[in-house]
């Protein structure tokens, strides 16, 4: 009869348990040092990005101009909405 991994009463068994619980923090290990990367990332574009804006006026322009476009749409589209739910 082949070993199932638990105890004559249903209960998973210590190597079992140990088994899963390496697993697991493992997988957690590894996604910390994803989310780390991801930080560390994000800090560098964000760096490169401010050098960029500072050294190209055409990307300051177009940096405003989607700014602008933005603040347009908050207005905008609420009232389109309203508008259009209303008529």
């Amino acid at each position: 009869m082949a070993q199932t991994g638990k105890t004559t009463s249903g209960q998973p068994d210590q190597a079992t348990l140990e088994a899963r619980y390496a697993a697991a923090s493992a997988r957690i290990r590894k996604l910390q040092r994803v989310e780390e990367g991801q930080a560390g990332a994000l800090m560098f574009a964000a760096m490169a990005y401010g050098d960029t804006l500072n050294g190209s006026s055409g990307l300051r322009t177009l940096s405003h101009l989607a700014k602008l476009l933005c603040i347009a749409a908050l207005f905008i589209v609420p009232n389109l909405l309203v508008i259009h739910v209303m008529l």
